[in-house]
């Protein structure tokens, strides 16, 4: 017995000797009735209390106002499922409209239900008063410049009465006309002092003026008394020809004329050799030609008319070219002489341009 307890301590020595550093063994005595003890069941780990997660808060769908673009058409519908509700059940739908009070404006609205109404509503929901012209079917601002009241965010409100559950389609557009008067008058007239007191020479401060010309012209597109200014600016400022050209034929279009500065003789005679032996007029003066639509105008410079020529009288209508200058020649009924005359700078492209536009918009080519 004492043998089989120091082999048993032995035993348990060695295998301590293959054991890992941190490992454990369990030995387990046999009892006195000759069985091993049973190894203890490792009990199941509790389950972790779980906490549900709030669901996050629903945000709710805020219905976008389209907003109108100046002179695009939108398309829209009345619908009883999705339309907003207005007094006596009648279906609505608003537009965002941004505008300035110096701008001329009209709205058109067209569908199939004829008791479609239209309203303009600013930032306090006070209603703009319009009128419908009764020969476009447009309705204007009804106020003595035609604009609104002051620059900002208005809302156009589409309305009509529902229909059981089919919808009610219409387009509507608005239409910007233009400046008001007042304030192209204003704009105009500073831009025009501020142009005629330029510095000779001042290159910079003449291409600034030029450019707020062609703002105005873009903002007001209506206007011929613009193009007027910008064919001589361009013409005689510029040297650009063919600009010149561009903004003349628009002020032509627009009822308005190319305005052009002539030199000629009180007799209307040609140029001559004179005493000091250079090529000129007799007795030069100075003045303009303004070319409109069907009818050619000679002022003087206080613009007191000289002649003044429709399409149908001009018979001929031809240029001469000379060591210096290059004039241009009218013939026409009721007329004693020939109008002869040298357009301002006397360069033959300055020529050319004043004979086209004759023949395009006086003589009834383009008229």
């Amino acid at each position: 017995m004492k043998r089989q307890r120091i082999l048993m301590v032995a035993a348990v020595t060695a295998l301590a000797l293959f054991l890992l550093p941190g490992e454990q063994f369990s030995v387990y005595a046999q009892s006195g009735k000759g069985a091993l003890p049973t190894a203890k069941p490792t009990p199941a780990p509790k389950p972790r209390p779980t906490t549900a997660k709030p669901a996050a808060p629903v945000t709710p769908v805020v219905p976008v106002t389209p907003t109108l673009v100046l002179n695009q058409e939108s398309s829209g519908r009345l619908n009883p499922q999705e339309s907003e509700k207005g007094a006596g059940g009648s279906l609505f739908q608003e537009y965002l409209l941004n505008a300035k009070s110096d701008e001329v404006l009209t709205f058109r609205l067209e569908g199939e239900n004829a008791a479609l109404e239209l309203q303009i509503l600013d930032a306090d929901k006070k209603e703009i008063t319009l009128a419908k012209d009764a020969a476009s079917g447009e309705f204007k601002i009804n106020s003595s410049t035609g604009a609104l009241p002051a620059d900002g965010e208005y809302r156009l409100r589409v309305s009509g009465a529902a229909s059981g559950k089919t919808s009610i389609p219409y387009t509507v557009k608005v239409n910007r006309l233009g400046l008001t008067g007042n304030a192209y008058n204003e704009r105009f007239n500073r831009l025009y002092t501020a142009y005629a007191a330029l510095p000779e020479g001042d290159s910079a401060a003449l291409d600034e003026t030029l450019v707020r010309f062609e703002e105005l012209a873009k903002d007001d597109e209506t206007r011929a008394t613009t193009f007027e200014l910008l064919g001589i600016i361009y013409l005689y400022n510029k040297h650009d020809a063919a600009k010149a050209g561009q903004a003349m034929e628009q002020a032509i279009k627009l009822k308005g004329a190319a305005v052009v500065k002539i030199s000629y003789d009180s007799q209307w005679r040609r140029m001559a050799k004179l005493k000091a032996g250079n090529f000129g007029w007799e007795d030069a003066r100075t003045g303009w030609l303004r070319i409109r639509p069907g009818q050619i105008a000679l002022t003087d410079p206080s613009n007191k008319t000289l002649a003044s020529l429709s399409g149908m009288q001009i018979k001929e209508l031809s240029k001469i070219l000379t060591a210096t200058s290059s004039l241009v020649t009218i013939t026409a009924e009721n007329v004693r002489r020939p109008l002869v005359f040298a357009p301002g700078s006397g360069q033959q492209a300055e020529a050319d341009l004043v004979i086209r536009l004759i023949q395009n918009y006086v003589m009834g080519k383009n008229n």
